[in-house]
């Protein structure tokens, strides 16, 4: 394999190492049987570590998806009748007996203990997850449902679990206790009446039909708001309710002290359908009022650049329901340990391009739609210094210790590297190879590069080498040509044979191109951004210069901060 492909595929295949938010959960046991609910994974899920030194002798874990894939089949295809396996024991000192050997968030247990027993830990948080199976004829089988609300409410069974799956009949509800090592008692909790529930607590339900409802509050998709490949996040959440309820919203700051809250900005709608950003301030909520069985698509934003490298980035989501049930999901917001320190971006290559999509006339100098669009090849470099530089081209290459080098030339990149490739734009003269951005000079606000095409160069659009008439003399060979570049010249009786060409690009991260209107340049993680770019070009015509505006997109491609010669 060439050297220069090893290198890149290496760059693909390292691993992204993602930050975990954190919260504080505890679990307090009484003595005798316990049905508890966890929101969260400890960070050390270990059962033998978790219950070390603890009077727990039995847990089960609940898992209520085991009735969604219990078919088995044999080689002729024929069904093979399985009973599924809905707890996972463990039994401390006797792996014989023992079928699981961590905990998990989001599930129910049921732990015996031979003495009361409390415990508080940081744990990454999970959104409940519920599949019910219908209870209908089978008195021998209850769903074990977890309560997900603060550890301090209490709330009406009624409130909690009545728009859960039990069609038309009341659902009935077990508390699960007592003191025999053989089985829990069960004390029965009717819906229909004011029987009180606890958060973080579990409890043994019927049900009338088979249905995934963790609660009234549920996700569609995946529960978390991870920033990866992109600084954009999104996470959709969904009303499982059978009446309206509004859901209220925060971002709150992880329990783990070692964790910062992400600078973070959501996206929301006015009535006409327009979106723009918001900041997220750590603990100020909104509200999300949804209809039953609707979704609200939350989509936000991080800016990576502000973001220093060794500094831990999460944050914890939690919504409630506003609506009676009292329940709280907390999922986390993690952040990719991707974000370089705020001196080390933009440096590096960007390449992309530019897209003119108005021109102006010989009679208007404001642009106006053209006929068609005029897309050119871009490279762009900004140095480890600020410095941000306009290249005609650029030689890459991977020298012999793996490490990505920029050259100026080919021929230079040759002699350090393996196979180097020349990466060129054909909107720049190729007498120009490097113009240096001078009166706006800041990647992700302003940048202006100013370049000229001389009268002489090889790219000049006025100049034809083989013209018999292109030898700076006048059509007697009496004396040389007027200079080109004076503008009087155009109506001379004698004119010029070459002219220079000025060149302006202007690129802008600002809204609509007007300076004045900001707009935040985030980092993003697949090294990508886009702004307004004018060209103005003199020389061409002897009134006013052409004028273009239209798009530029540049992505990074190195983040190399030197180029050298």
């Amino acid at each position: 394999m060439k050297q220069h492909t090893r290198h890149l595929l290496l760059l693909s295949l390292l691993p992204f190492a993602a930050q975990a938010a954190h919260i504080s959960e505890m679990v307090k046991l009484e003595k005798g049987w316990n049905a508890i609910y966890l929101e969260s994974t400890p960070d050390d899920p270990a059962c033998e570590t978790f219950f070390a030194g603890s009077p727990v002798e039995r847990v089960a874990s609940y898992h209520s998806d085991a009735y969604s894939a219990t078919r088995q089949y044999a080689d002729d295809g024929t069904e093979i009748s399985q009973k599924p396996l809905s707890y996972y024991v463990w039994v401390p000192g006797d792996e014989t007996a023992s079928t699981m050997t961590a905990l998990a968030g989001g599930r129910a247990y049921l732990i015996y203990a031979t003495n009361t027993w409390e415990k508080t830990f940081l744990g990454v948080p999970s959104a409940p997850r519920q599949t019910w199976r219908s209870t209908s004829g089978d008195t021998g089988f209850m769903n074990l449902v977890g309560v997900s609300a603060d550890a301090g409410t209490n709330v009406s069974a009624k409130a909690y679990f009545g728009e859960g799956p039990y069609g038309t009949v009341s659902g009935v509800a077990y508390k699960i206790g007592g003191s025999k090592t053989s089985a829990p008692s069960f004390l029965p909790l009717s819906i229909g009446a004011r029987s009180m529930v606890g958060g973080g607590m579990a409890y043994a339900l019927t049900a009338t039909r088979d249905a995934d409802w963790p609660g009234v509050i549920g996700f569609s998709g995946d529960a978390s708001v991870a920033f990866g490949s992109d600084s954009f996040a999104n996470v959709t959440l969904k009303n499982f309710g059978t009446t309206n309820h509004v859901f209220r919203v925060k971002i709150v700051a992880s329990a783990d002290a070692g964790e910062q809250v992400p600078a973070m900005k959501r996206m929301v709608k006015d009535a006409s359908g327009d979106a723009s950003w918001i900041d997220v301030a750590p603990g100020e909520p909104w509200d999300v009022e949804l209809a039953a069985e609707g979704l609200s698509a939350q989509r936000f934003a991080i800016d990576r650049a502000a973001m220093a490298s060794g500094t831990t980035y999460a944050a914890v989501m939690q919504v409630e329901d506003m609506g009676g049930s009292a329940m709280r999901v907390r999922i986390p917001v993690t952040v990719e340990d991707v974000a370089p320190d705020a001196s080390a971006f933009p440096t590096g290559l960007w390449a992309g391009y530019i897209q003119m999509e108005t021109v102006s006339s010989l009679t208007n100098e404001t642009p106006t739609a053209a006929a068609g669009t005029l897309k050119m090849n871009i490279l762009v470099h900004a140095a480890a210094d600020g410095t941000v530089r306009l290249l005609q081209r650029i030689a890459a290459g991977v020298d012999a210790d793996g490490k990505m080098r920029l050259f100026k030339e080919l021929a230079s990149a040759k002699a350090e590297c393996e196979n180097p490739r020349r990466l060129s734009s054909v909107m720049m003269s190729v007498d120009t190879p490097i113009v240096e951005a001078t009166a706006h000079t800041t990647f992700g606000d302003q940048l202006q590069f100013a370049w000229t095409v001389a009268p002489t160069a090889r790219d000049n659009p006025f100049r034809h080498a083989w013209h018999p008439d292109h030898d700076g003399k006048t059509a007697d060979y009496s004396g040389d040509v007027v200079s080109g570049d004076d503008l009087a010249n155009y109506v001379n009786p004698v004119k010029p044979e070459l002219w220079s060409v000025t060149n302006t690009l202007y690129l802008s991260w600002h809204k609509l191109n007007d300076s004045a209107a900001d707009v935040d340049f985030e980092h993003n993680p697949n090294e990508v951004t886009a702004g307004f770019a004018t060209w103005t070009v003199g020389g061409l015509v002897s009134g006013d210069p052409i004028n273009a505006m239209g798009i530029f997109y540049l992505k990074r491609i190195a983040d190399v901060g030197e180029i050298e010669d």
